[in-house]
């Protein structure tokens, strides 16, 4: 598969306090990506790491507050196969080992080389590549997590970025029925909701689906159970 043909499917954190730099690489890549979310510091960065289905990450190392390195360990914890490239004004050994522990695809020294960027880049779209494959939910009804696509009946289908975090939900955890809190935490992590609008992003995710394959377990929730 193209590296750009991934790429514009992927969303980007792209985290850097130098204005210049960061206006420079959103510019460069604002054309790529599907989308790009910028952060000045490891605060902001985390926040939309949290909020939004981040794929890969490019963070400088030398930040005001919490540093880059600092981010991808806490960031590592709980996600060991994000795509990760660290920019830095440093060859530092010290950093460059920290960083290699860390398990980041890049390590690029400013000023920005892009060919080592793009370098970068390609490494981690082929580590993409390769972990991820289509599911088959259903002889008709195929989703690919990576590239957020559903093909239903051999037609693409299309989802908004709720309603393919709900069906991960559901793909995730196949075997389990999904309650109403789960459903909540994962898809409204910061936010209050009605229930009718819970309700609502799971019937049009149902309708787009086409055939019954998340059931009802009354009084309990719901569980994906494809047809045999």
């Amino acid at each position: 598969m193209h590296q750009n043909h991934i790429l514009k499917h992927l969303n980007l954190l792209l985290v850097d306090d130098n204005h210049h730099i960061q206006a420079e690489l959103y510019s460069l890549f604002s054309p790529i990506f599907k989308s790009i979310s910028l952060a000045q510091n490891a605060d902001m960065a985390m926040a939309h790491y949290e909020k939004k289905a981040i794929d890969i990450i490019i963070s400088d190392i030398k930040m005001t507050g919490t540093d880059g390195l600092s981010l991808i360990e806490e960031i590592r914890e709980t996600n060991k196969l994000i795509p990760i490239i660290v920019l830095s004004a440093h060859a530092d050994s010290k950093y460059l080992l920290k960083a290699a522990n860390l398990q980041v695809d890049g390590y690029i020294i400013k000023p920005l080389n892009f060919k080592k960027l793009e370098s970068a880049l390609a490494r981690a779209v082929s580590r993409l590549e390769h972990r991820v494959e289509p599911i088959h939910i259903s002889e008709p009804i195929t989703y690919h997590p990576l590239l957020k696509t559903l093909h239903v009946n051999g037609d693409e289908v299309s989802l908004g970025s709720k309603e393919c975090v709900l069906l991960e939900l559901f793909l995730f955890n196949s075997h389990k029925v999904i309650r109403k809190q789960d459903i909540h935490d994962a898809v409204w992590p910061d936010e209050i909701v009605t229930e009718s609008a819970l309700k609502n992003l799971l019937s049009e995710l149902r309708k787009k689906l086409q055939h019954d394959v998340i059931k009802n377990r009354h009084g309990l929730g719901w569980i994906l159970s494809p047809e045999k």
